[in-house]
């Protein structure tokens, strides 16, 4: 069990909420701490980079084979 402080306004909103959808006021808040906290938990799942995973194109087999395609790169910048 724990305690916030809200602004005037965050609390205002709240009780309009509470009072539109017939929700106590605590109900209100474990709802919205309860979203929350799972988008933070979904937003911590997800990489930084997913973004750009996957963009650049490579040989299908670079898993599979990369000192190989890594010893092949080398061998075309030496010439």
């Amino acid at each position: 069990m724990g305690s916030v402080r809200l602004s005037r306004e965050i609390d205002e909103k709240a009780r309009r909420v509470a009072a539109l959808k017939g929700l106590s006021l605590s109900e209100v808040h474990r709802r919205a701490l309860e979203q929350y906290c799972d988008r933070e938990f979904a937003a911590a799942r997800q990489s930084r980079y997913d973004d750009v995973i996957g963009v650049v194109e490579g040989p299908a087999d670079l898993a599979e084979r990369a000192s190989e395609h890594f010893a092949d790169l080398l061998a075309e910048r030496r010439g």
